[in-house]
């Protein structure tokens, strides 16, 4: 029997930006504002196994690194969609949380309920539905503080999956309760309550909390 060819090494470009991935967002953005724009889009090219990624990277890189908030909340939405593009969890997961804390800075309610979904899809591939709905649970929690607006589509949709995440966890009772809210805050937006698109729509101000 012939003996079995060796997979190949695959070098990192750099191993303190792969380390980094492993340790989450507050790492990664250390690691990358070490690296430069350059640097870091040559390694995203190399993780990714396409060189063709690294003159489109560069430049979100470059962005991230920049002084706009917009901008920089902008690049890290590309960058967590290059990482998912070429199915990298766990990249995908740092650059999300990312995208999520910038643009909660910036206060984006879009992209707040994007990288929020985000984060929750792959937290349940990982087969922790508990996880998943927390980041749903969050997002509601934001939604609900004064001022906060959102497009009512986004509310619907983490109440839909956190009552389908409860169910698939075993947590009917909790599921319950989440549907009843949920019914609750279909009637006000029935009623074209303003409250069903901006600041809380609870009578009791205590925030949402997820199951044991």
């Amino acid at each position: 029997m012939a003996a079995e060819t060796p997979r190949p090494l695959t070098l990192t470009a750099d191993p303190r930006l792969d380390a980094a991935v492993a340790q989450g967002w507050e790492a990664m953005a250390v690691a990358i504002a070490a690296a430069g724009a350059i640097r870091a889009s040559r390694w995203l090219a190399r993780r990714a196994g396409d060189p063709d990624l690294a003159e489109t990277a560069e430049a979100l890189f470059a962005a991230l690194l920049g002084a706009d908030p917009e901008d920089r909340g902008e690049a890290l939405l590309a960058l967590a969609e290059v990482a998912e593009e070429v199915e990298d969890d766990p990249l995908a997961d740092a650059l999300w949380e990312g995208a999520l804390e910038s643009a909660e800075a910036t206060g984006d309610a879009d992209a707040i309920a994007e990288a929020t979904a985000r984060l929750a899809v792959l937290a349940e591939r990982l087969g922790d539905p508990l996880a998943a709905a927390e980041y749903r649970i969050a997002f509601l929690n934001w939604r609900r503080r004064p001022g906060h607006a959102s497009d009512p589509e986004a509310v619907e949709e983490a109440f839909d999956e956190i009552v389908r995440l409860a169910q698939r966890d075993g947590a009917q009772k909790e599921a319950a309760v989440w549907a009843y809210r949920q019914a609750c805050y279909a009637r006000l937006l029935e009623a074209n309550d303003e409250r069903a698109v901006e600041g809380d729509w609870e009578a009791d101000p205590e925030a949402y909390s997820g199951w044991a």
